[in-house]
């Protein structure tokens, strides 16, 4: 292994701890704040230069803006990550999309959430680059069974059948809701609490932007990110 200097020792014994007690990177964010950095840039720097002495990669598509050690690293190190997390994916996670009104919707990526792929639809565990995860808050869909701080595994697609809760874009703004049809109504997104309203395709076009394919509930404060209300 090429000698790391002191400043690229720090930023790799971080993120190599956190990988080990996680099971994933810390985000460009956690790393600044970690080295004190005020701009991403410095911390973009410090990754670049330990992807080029082969202690990090950026394993595949799927994972894209995560980081992971190299083979030789984690042999180095002794961190055997391929025995806590089996079967498992990696999944981005983006920034809000609502439930109850439509909200503008924002794609922050704030790093990633292990899912195992036993959870999963087998379609879907099978093209892992389509999957992101998006925090649920709000009540609209609570007899759905999807809670306040859920996370939502989506598989992103531009179709799915009625009666399949989706992430849908409505003019700009998206939300969370249970794609429906009738001869009556159309296509619309139904929520599942009668406090909310049905939002018709006929008064207002929407596409759908991912079919939610698994839900996943952690402990409160388990992760502090930017979320996706119901």
């Amino acid at each position: 292994m090429q000698k790391l200097t002191s400043r690229q020792t720090k930023a790799f014994d971080f993120i190599r701890s956190h990988s080990d007690e996680h099971g994933y990177a810390p985000t460009l964010r956690e790393l600044c704040e970690y080295m004190g950095y005020k701009a991403v840039g410095s911390a973009q720097d410090v990754i670049a230069s330990l992807r080029r002495k082969g202690y990090i990669i950026t394993p595949n598509k799927q994972t894209a803006r995560s980081l992971a050690l190299t083979d030789r690293s984690k042999e180095f190190y002794n961190v055997q990550l391929e025995h806590q997390w089996d079967n498992s994916l990696l999944v981005p996670r983006l920034g809000s999309v609502p439930a109850g009104t439509p909200i503008e919707s924002v794609e922050d990526f704030s790093g990633a959430i292990r899912v195992s792929s036993n959870m999963l639809p087998r379609w879907a565990a099978n093209k892992p680059e389509k999957l992101f995860a998006l925090q649920a808050k709000g009540e609209s869909m609570v007899y759905a069974g999807i809670l306040d701080g859920d996370w939502l595994i989506v598989s992103q697609q531009n179709d799915a059948p009625s009666g399949t809760i989706i992430v849908a874009d409505a003019q700009g703004s998206s939300t969370v809701k249970r794609l429906m049809h009738d001869a009556e109504n159309g296509w619309y997104l139904k929520p599942e609490n009668p406090a909310f309203k049905n939002l018709y395709a006929k008064d207002e076009a929407f596409t759908i932007l991912g079919r939610v394919v698994a839900l996943q509930r952690m402990m409160p404060d388990t992760f502090s990110t930017a979320s996706a209300r119901r």
